[in-house]
């Protein structure tokens, strides 16, 4: 009989407590009545899939679309302002560059006896270099590499074409006494007969492929189609003769009969 109760107890189910389900902790091979600790008894039921714990999932699909649609809005409120951020930046840049082609034909007039240079409108009947090859020299280029301008100072950065330059000379400067204009027989080729050169536009941003503005033919705005008056956001950069420039709407330049700064005996 002492066998069989050997052989039963080598055979029982570890001791435990059934009622609780906590279980007892071996030590040396010998069980303990003590229970295990929570943290390790969490461990182990955790192990054997006993407690269960809440899965981590990805997003739904409603959710994804809701990210998305806040991306959108962000973006419609965004690129606006980037947009017009960047055009301001470009009229800066075209604003500086019209500053140093006054600087260029201030230098130049002071280095050839107070006299304008041409453009191709009469540079060539004259034998003479139209300006964008005469005041080469002034902007820091050679008249044989003056080309070498075409995709810097001569180059409006919001100008989209393909035309070499993006700027005209006013014609008004180069004009002699037996053309067809206001003023005559008075000629400007010499600064020093400007009554105010303040006031009387040099170079203006250029809506044709030629590289001169001929504003003597016009009887209104609606005839000022040689002029990109509204490259900049409805403005256009503007190049005075004394060789400042600024930023402005066509009706602070050309509103006969009020207003004409195109012709220096008008200007004011």
């Amino acid at each position: 009989m002492n066998r069989r109760v050997n052989h039963d107890l080598r055979h029982a189910a570890p001791a435990g407590n059934p009622e609780n389900g906590v279980p007892y902790q071996r030590r040396g091979g010998v069980e303990s009545h003590e229970p295990v600790p929570t943290l390790f008894r969490q461990h182990a039921t955790v192990g054997t899939g006993s407690i269960s714990s809440k899965s981590e999932h990805g997003f739904t699909l409603i959710e994804l679309l809701v990210v998305i649609a806040i991306i959108a809005v962000l973006a419609s409120m965004l690129l606006p302002a980037l947009s017009r951020a960047r055009e301001s930046a470009r009229s800066t840049q075209c604003l500086s560059q019209m500053r140093q082609l006054g600087l260029g034909v201030r230098l130049y007039v002071d280095d050839n006896a107070d006299t304008f240079p041409r453009s191709q409108h009469s540079a060539f009947a004259n034998e003479e270099l139209p300006w964008e090859r005469s005041i080469a020299p002034q902007l820091g280029s050679g008249i044989a590499s003056w080309t070498n301008l075409l995709k810097g100072i001569y180059h409006c950065p919001s100008d989209i074409r393909t035309n070499p330059w993006s700027y005209g000379f006013n014609v008004y400067f180069e004009l002699g006494a037996d053309d067809d204009y206001t003023g005559k027989p008075q000629t400007w080729r010499h600064a020093a007969q400007l009554p105010r050169s303040t006031s009387t536009i040099l170079f203006a941003e250029n809506n044709s492929s030629a590289d001169h503005i001929m504003p003597h033919f016009w009887i209104s705005q609606e005839d000022a189609q040689d002029l990109a008056s509204r490259r900049h956001k409805n403005r256009a950069n503007y190049t005075f003769a004394d060789g400042h420039a600024s930023l402005q709407l066509l009706k602070n330049i050309y509103f006969p009969p009020q207003n004409d700064l195109w012709n220096p005996s008008l200007a004011q």
